[in-house]
């Protein structure tokens, strides 16, 4: 048995050896030799209570490691209180244990009693008799987090660098406060936007700490996964997949089944559906989930939020029924945990009235963001960003059903906010959508009065060569095109195409998009050894990215089918209408299309000697045969044309719009 000093003294060497196993980052170990500690050391509670709080202390350190927040505060006040009855209330040795908790209320949003924690943090360790160097780095340290908290990122910044200094110059041998520090400041510069400056720090912290502690260490994985951040929002999204797969195998060995193991599951899945991985996508998002639902169990919050990002997922897969089964797992978690007005509730809404329109089923999708559109009007006000992006879509959403007054009257109200909110872009993105539905209404006028706005606000704030900015001259040649102005067309389109193929690539699928155009253009303007050039690019960029599957694929082939025929050539006519035929079968265009697969069968049906000479008897000009086939086909094209070319801006129009909200 133990008693006396006896007693106090293997307390400590069991403390002394979690200790150990936290800086080899083994917490399971850790853990279980601080229980046991404390459950000696409360044997005789009123004589131990420094020690009960110094023990509390650890294992808070371990929960907020850990990512369980809300334990580790428990732990720190309980460590509090055990200090304050040993220590009374003026002790420096306070202080530590007052910032802890800072950082705990900090994280939970709680951000006026985490101020209150930090200043008395400040208050206890001026108290400190020992006047010394680390004293005022760790002061300052601490100043710099108040800072950031009331929004003078600058100050905060400035606070940091001093204390960094301070201890490279006076204390070099604090190496882990160093390496926290560089890594703090790195952070700050990535709020900020500074990214070169927080790689260069993250780089230098990362040196420091595997130095330090070893490759496999926690912190290592924490700066890891901040690099990741970093390389996601420079658009580096397979160099931050690396350091966030390297950060969970350092997570999962140290911290199995952990929620710092499933946020960065998480995080794993979303930039792997960003690359298009599918299958890594749904594999980390299912660990995530089912570590989730062991900690939390199936009800909590952290569980709808997976189940929403994989109904993401699923719905940029186009496995549209799938995702609509997550959002509803989702969104009925949502309603449980917030109620039915929740900004969270919105969420899950908004995004299942992309999936309803993607399934067709337009009504459905109104009413999502209908419902979505009341919550957030109630919860963030009538000019929120978010509102605008409803309005948008909901008036993006009537005019593909034809309902254009109410379209217009949607997207004015979208336009009104964003402008109202100074989001410039977007408010471009609404100008374009008004303009669509005035040139839907004939009003080529105002159609290109948006588009030229919309222009506009594209090249200043995103430059001249902008994929955005090819997209608004794309819409200006086409209003040129429906008012027969040729020239004026085809020089927004070539702008167009500069412009693409300067970002992409000259074989990029979005150049031969700008060549379909520019191929119709000179088809109906009667060019028709230009519009062939332009088509027969398109069908070799088609080609060579293995898309050569779908409506505006099989047009172009018609088009380019009935140049030939136009030129006599009846043998590479059917050959480009054969073609095209293959395609719509293989694809299903046909099947959904009857009308279509009427036509091409008449076409492949006509004897190619009987056509020849009618054309030849016939025919005035390169673009303008009198021929009862020649007409005949170019009707059907231009009808052709005209749906598919509907569809195409259409479709691209809501792929900008997903990307733009």
């Amino acid at each position: 048995a133990l008693h006396g000093d006896e007693h106090i003294l293997y307390a400590q060497t069991i403390q002394k050896i979690g200790d150990v196993f936290v800086g080899m980052s083994d917490f399971r170990e850790a853990l279980e030799s601080y229980n046991w500690a404390l459950e000696i050391v409360l044997l005789e509670p009123d004589h131990h209570r420094v020690d009960i709080g110094n023990m509390y202390d650890s294992i808070g350190n371990i929960h907020y490691s850990k990512g369980e927040v809300t334990d580790a505060r428990r732990c720190y006040e309980d460590a509090l209180e055990a200090k304050r009855l040993g220590l009374g209330n003026n002790d420096p040795e306070l202080a530590v244990t007052y910032q802890h908790i800072g950082n705990c209320l900090s994280d939970q949003g709680c951000t006026e009693d985490a101020v209150e924690h930090f200043r008395e943090a400040i208050r206890l360790r001026k108290l400190d008799q020992f006047d010394s160097d680390e004293r005022e780095a760790d002061i300052l340290a601490i100043e710099g987090v108040l800072h950031n908290l009331s929004g003078r990122q600058e100050e905060g910044l400035q606070c940091y660098e001093r204390s960094l200094e301070l201890l490279v110059r006076k204390v070099p041998d604090r190496r882990k406060k160093i390496a926290d520090l560089l890594h703090l400041i790195g952070c700050v510069y990535l709020m900020n936007g500074e990214h070169k400056k927080a790689m260069k720090l993250f780089e230098e912290s990362l040196r420091t700490r595997r130095k330090m502690m070893g490759f496999i260490h926690l912190d290592v994985a924490s700066t890891l996964f901040n690099m990741a951040f970093l390389h996601q929002t420079r658009n580096r999204p397979k160099k931050a997949l690396k350091c966030l797969e390297e950060a969970l195998k350092i997570r999962k060995l140290r911290l199995p089944d952990s929620e710092k193991v499933a946020q960065t599951n998480e995080k794993i899945g979303s930039l792997a559906k960003a690359l298009g991985d599918r299958g890594r996508a749904e594999a980390a998002f299912e660990e995530a989930l089912r570590i989730r639902k062991a900690i939390h169990g199936n009800q909590h919050q952290t569980v709808a939020f997976v189940y929403h990002e994989m109904g993401d997922l699923m719905d940029d897969m186009g496995d549209y029924k799938e995702a609509m089964t997550r959002y509803v797992e989702a969104l009925d978690i949502r309603r449980k945990c917030f109620g039915l007005e929740h900004e969270a509730v919105a969420s899950t809404l908004y995004s299942m009235g992309f999936t309803l329109y993607n399934m067709d089923q337009s009504k459905r999708a109104l009413n999502c963001f209908d419902e979505a559109l009341i919550i957030r009007k109630n919860s963030l006000g009538e000019k929120s960003k978010q509102v605008g992006d409803i309005l948008n879509m909901m008036g993006f959403l009537h005019a593909t059903r034809g309902e254009l007054d109410d379209a217009l009257s949607l997207l004015l109200d979208a336009l009104g906010i964003r402008r109202y909110q100074n989001d410039l872009v977007k408010a471009s993105e609404t100008l374009k959508n008004i303009g669509n539905v005035h040139r839907e209404k004939k009003d080529h006028q105002k159609a290109l009065a948006c588009y030229e706005e919309c222009l506009s606000i594209r090249r200043d704030e995103l430059g001249f060569d902008h994929d955005k900015v090819a997209d608004a001259l794309i819409a200006i040649g086409n209003v040129w095109s429906d008012v027969d102005n040729i020239d004026q067309a085809s020089r927004a389109y070539q702008e167009a195409l500069t412009i693409r193929s300067y970002v992409y690539g000259d074989q990029d699928e979005r150049v031969a998009t700008v060549l379909q155009y520019m191929g119709i253009l000179e088809f109906r303007s009667g060019d028709i050894d230009k519009a062939k050039h332009y088509l027969e690019e398109y069908v070799s960029i088609k080609q060579e990215n293995n898309a050569a599957g779908d409506r505006d694929y099989v047009n172009v082939l018609f088009i380019i089918g009935n140049i030939h025929k136009i030129k006599g050539e009846d043998e590479f006519a059917t050959k480009r209408w054969t073609e095209a035929y293959q395609v719509a079968q293989s694809s299903g265009i046909a099947k959904s299309n009857p009308q279509l697969s009427q036509v091409m069968n008449n076409l492949l049906n006509v004897g190619p000697d009987e056509t020849h000479q009618e054309n030849m008897a016939n025919q005035s000009s390169a673009g303008t045969s009198t021929s009862r086939m020649s007409i005949m086909m170019e009707r059907i094209a231009e009808g052709f044309v005209d749906e598919a070319e509907s569809a195409h801006v259409q479709a691209q129009q809501s792929q900008a719009h997903l990307k733009e909200t």
